[in-house]
């Protein structure tokens, strides 16, 4: 019976030694109108109003922010920690 042999990216007992799957991105692509107005309102927006305005999720949203750098502002966290803003 032949020996069966695998390299360390195919032995199935161990996964942690595979190479990281590449992600890529799946959802629409942003519009520079979407990204121009974006830059504009993120920092005292709330991001879910922004999600609903774009027809996105917020978890893009919020990855297109990161992407691009953009912050809250320090006086609309706090207006967030101590629930002023509904």
């Amino acid at each position: 019976m032949p020996v069966r042999r695998t390299n360390r990216y195919t032995s199935r007992r161990t996964t942690w030694n595979r190479p990281p799957r590449k992600r890529y991105a799946t959802g629409k692509p942003w519009t520079p109108v979407e990204i121009k107005t974006l830059r504009k309102i993120y920092k005292d927006t709330p991001t879910k109003d922004i999600a609903r305005r774009f027809s996105r999720t917020v978890s893009s949203v919020q990855a297109k922010a990161g992407d691009l750098g953009l912050k809250k502002t320090k006086t609309y966290l706090k207006k967030m920690r101590q629930g002023l803003w509904q």
